[in-house]
């Protein structure tokens, strides 16, 4: 009964809202700006409560304003980075200096009030994208072609800020949970994509290619499928990430070293999974986001337990790696955009701990014994070191060329052939 009235609530809300608007735009000073939205991908979450879709509210506008403010700070951020913080609070606001301020963006979004079409995760196409919802429990999304109408209000002083973080967001960005993989990527009527002209040298625009140059999908979702079965090759798939492993339905041995590591670690494996990866002590797929749970999925009991990899200060870190579909008119391709933050996702400080609570207390003194010799490594910092380092991890080599010297881009190089 209470989940019931919160939805009854959050839809008096949305009536208010509208109210609110309305007395708005009669007033040459509160004028709206809108805008015709459409989801081309389905969109995973966005609700209050995480991994559901609010069937009152399924597109917040206080997300969307989120969104706005985090695609400004990409694109309009001051050459002076002390300018930052006031400039951002000036816009946006925030809690400064000198008190609260705030926004001076409003936001509204109205949505068809018939019942949503939403499909359900073990129905998503692709097994790469069944791949990106990662240990996701199953739920429904709500289903690609949805529209909505987003209106907002801001001082003219501030439009040109406002008008280029909302052409970043249609172009690279998202609604709900797992944007940075795809999930709820938008089309904005009247909004030209974000071209690789006005990318700053701090980014990377990488596209899906054919022997013709770009490679054109017939369907939004259909691009964002070809991009999560590459970023699946990459780090799973069978001949390049893995193995092909010696029976059916059973995953290969990995080519990454983080398994052999962690075998290392806790000095538990099977009998013929003794740890061999030359790599050693490297974590290199950590670049590409955490947490991440390493299971080996052993009911024999005879490999390490489960265990998570996240980050020392924080428990999770985004990923600096966005996938989805793009599109340059009426076309659409495959794209991985790879943010400004890639290099600190490459340093940042690891640990791990357990997952699972099965013998929790034994495994702890193996866990706090290793870590105590040996902590997980970063990617290294000297060049010659990260050279060194990627010429053992086979994913990261093409045939004895090195596609890069840091995982990141290793794999651009890769999702640049298809």
């Amino acid at each position: 009964m209470r989940r019931k009235t919160k939805r009854k609530d959050f839809a008096a809300l949305n009536e208010k809202l509208a109210s609110l608007k309305q007395k708005a735009q009669k007033s040459d000073d509160n004028r709206w700006e809108s805008y015709e939205c459409q989801l081309v991908t389905p969109m995973y979450g966005g609700g209050v409560l995480a991994g559901e879709t609010d069937q009152a509210m399924p597109i917040r506008a206080s997300a969307i304003r989120g969104h706005l403010r985090f695609w400004w700070r990409i694109a309009c951020v001051p050459d002076n980075p002390e300018k930052l913080r006031s400039a951002e609070e000036a816009i946006w606001g925030g809690i400064g200096d000198h008190g609260a301020k705030a926004s001076k963006v409003s936001v509204y979004v109205d949505c068809p009030k018939n019942r949503l079409e939403t499909i359900s995760t073990k129905r998503l196409n692709g097994r790469g994208v069944k791949y990106l919802l990662g240990v996701a429990e199953h739920t429904s999304c709500l289903n690609s072609g949805f529209r909505f109408t987003l209106s907002i209000r801001y001082p003219d002083a501030i439009k040109e800020d406002v008008e280029t973080a909302l052409r970043w967001w249609a172009s690279f960005g998202g609604i709900g949970g797992r944007t940075r993989r795809g999930f709820g990527a938008i089309k904005i009527a009247g909004i030209d994509s974000i071209s690789t002209q006005d990318m700053p040298d701090s980014m990377t625009l990488s596209f899906v290619s054919s022997a013709s140059g770009k490679k054109y999908f017939e369907s939004a979702e259909k691009a964002w499928e070809a991009a999560a079965f590459s970023l699946y090759k990459f780090r799973q798939g069978e001949g390049i990430g893995r193995n092909q492993g010696n029976q059916d339905k059973r995953p290969g041995r990995s080519y990454w070293p983080e398994p052999d590591q962690l075998r290392r670690m806790i000095k538990k494996h099977k009998i013929n999974h003794e740890p061999e990866h030359p790599a050693g002590n490297a974590f290199p797929r950590a670049a590409f986001g955490m947490p991440i749970i390493f299971d080996f999925n052993d009911k024999t009991q005879k490999e390490p337990p489960k265990m998570t990899l996240t980050p020392q200060s924080k428990e999770r870190m985004a990923s600096p790696l966005i996938i989805r579909p793009y599109t340059d008119g009426d076309r659409w391709c495959a794209i991985a955009l790879l943010l400004p933050s890639w290099q600190r996702a490459l340093s940042a400080d690891l640990d791990l701990s357990l997952t699972s609570q099965q013998d929790e207390e034994a495994y702890q003194k193996k866990l706090s014994a290793a870590l105590a010799k040996e902590s997980p490594q970063n990617w290294p910092s000297s060049e010659h070191e990260r050279d060194e380092l990627a010429k053992r991890i086979p994913p990261m080599n093409d045939n004895g060329r090195l596609r890069a010297n840091d995982p990141l881009h290793a794999f651009l190089d890769f999702f640049e052939k298809g």
